[in-house]
């Protein structure tokens, strides 16, 4: 007698089994529904946020499914789980580069302006051309040594060797013995723009256009033409402490060879290295198209030439300084000897300021700026961080003393005019109570992208 068969019964069927790809196709969704609503409603952060909250919790449901899973001993769910999560986590980095591409084709303008007047029966000025000339312009008009230096090594074919000797010994020894001479001959000198942020102290080298030291976005200065491309920027870390964000080579000061460490940027080799040097760092931004570091090579010899000067009669080498502060602030001063001055930018919306002050002890000055109709605070962080610089100064009211710096006001668009009143604020170095200086009303427009 054959055994009776005892039927298998079907596997039931998963409910909601077409399903299952929801989650994941609804984070793929999400981010693409987040491209979408920036360029077609770049204004509307709310639809924004609603696609981030989507991911987001999209992301999460994964994360809990993945963990679960493994708890479980599901290994191959918790893959799959974790696999979908992963995806997810790599579509975020084409997501952020299509925001960062739509916000350049996407409308930029705010209409802050569209309904604002410029008022009657009130003095207003209109910022001024910058008597410096053009960029370029750096010939007979006067230049700098740093700025000869960098474009005579450039003008030299590069080798294929990158290191360099880091050697300042006259650097050092002015930082590291004579600290209070050093701080006053930098902060004095129109050759460097020294700045604080974060509490720390900076000073970036400017080079000289027109015979005037002219400042530059972070202290970065650009020549993208030709074989002789480069972009570089030396800063003095008067604190020892780091300003950039990027990582930065830390070596020390001395005559053994270095080695850089070498990246690419902007299609050149890139190096950045921050030399320690005593009482102060020194980083040094070299991108050219050679490996060798002439650039680096040539800011290296000037900084040091420049402080066998100072240590010559350091008190002379700062009142030296002083007195080009004097002369620069009666250039920047103008026909009206005005105590601050706008200068037109590369842009509308994009300004230089050029102050031409005596605050009468230690300290920094920097810009305010207000619609006049509304009194609306005008791109706040960047007018007063980079408005900010330290100011020579002396006990005596009728000096004056120059300096020059650039910001960018973002709000209202081109062609759309308004009154702005610009206030320059002292800080001293007291941690006395901040003081406004002067004020002037200009018009203006905002930088539209």
């Amino acid at each position: 007698m054959e055994p009776s068969l005892t039927p298998i019964p079907p596997e039931p069927k998963k409910p909601f089994a077409p399903w299952v790809w929801l989650p994941f196709l609804s984070g793929i969704g999400a981010l693409a529904a987040l491209v979408a609503a920036s360029l077609v409603f770049p204004g509307w952060l709310v639809i924004q946020e609603a696609c981030l909250v989507g991911f987001a919790l999209v992301v999460g449901y994964f994360l809990v499914q993945t963990i679960a899973r493994l708890a479980a001993k599901r290994w191959r769910g918790a893959l799959f789980a974790f696999l979908r999560l992963a995806t997810l986590a790599a579509l975020v980095i084409p997501t952020m580069g299509l925001l960062l591409i739509s916000s350049f084709f996407g409308p930029s303008e705010d209409g802050f302006a569209d309904h604002l007047t410029i008022p009657e029966g009130i003095e207003i000025a209109e910022p001024e051309s910058d008597a410096a000339g053009e960029w370029s312009d750096a010939g007979s008009k006067g230049t700098d040594a740093m700025q000869l230096a960098v474009k005579a090594a450039l003008r030299a074919p590069g080798g294929s060797d990158p290191s360099f000797a880091p050697s300042m010994p006259s650097l050092r020894r002015a930082s590291t013995d004579h600290p209070a001479e050093f701080r006053a001959y930098v902060e004095a000198s129109p050759d460097w723009h020294v700045f604080i942020e974060q509490g720390n102290h900076f000073a970036a080298r400017r080079w000289s256009y027109g015979g005037e030291p002219r400042d530059t976005l972070h202290g970065y200065i650009s020549d993208f033409g030709g074989e002789a491309s480069f972009q570089t920027r030396t800063l003095l870390c008067l604190d020892r402490k780091q300003w950039s964000r990027y990582d930065v080579q830390h070596v020390a000061e001395g005559f053994s060879p270095v080695f850089p460490e070498m990246s690419e940027g902007n299609r050149m080799h890139e190096s950045r290295v921050m030399i320690e040097c005593g009482g102060v760092w020194v980083e040094i931004l070299e991108q050219s198209k050679a490996l060798e570091r002439r650039v680096i090579k040539a800011s290296i010899a000037t900084l040091e030439a420049e402080f066998v000067e100072f240590l010559k009669d350091p008190p002379a080498a700062v009142k030296q300084a002083q007195g080009r502060a004097r002369d620069l602030a009666l250039r920047l001063g103008g026909e009206s000897q005005e105590p601050f001055r706008l200068l037109e930018g590369m842009q509308p919306g994009i300004y230089g300021v050029a102050y031409s002050l005596n605050p009468g002890e230690a300290g920094a000055v920097y810009l305010k700026a207000f619609e006049v109709t509304q009194g609306t605070p005008l791109s706040e962080d960047d007018v007063e961080g980079s408005s900010e610089t330290r100011m020579t100064w002396s006990s005596d009211p009728t000096e004056k003393f120059g300096a020059k710096s650039g910001f960018t006001i973002y709000e209202g668009d081109w062609g759309k005019p308004y009154a702005a009143r610009f206030e320059v604020w002292f800080k001293p170095d007291s941690k006395g109570p901040e003081r406004k200086l002067a004020e002037r009303i200009y018009k203006i427009e905002g930088w539209q992208r």
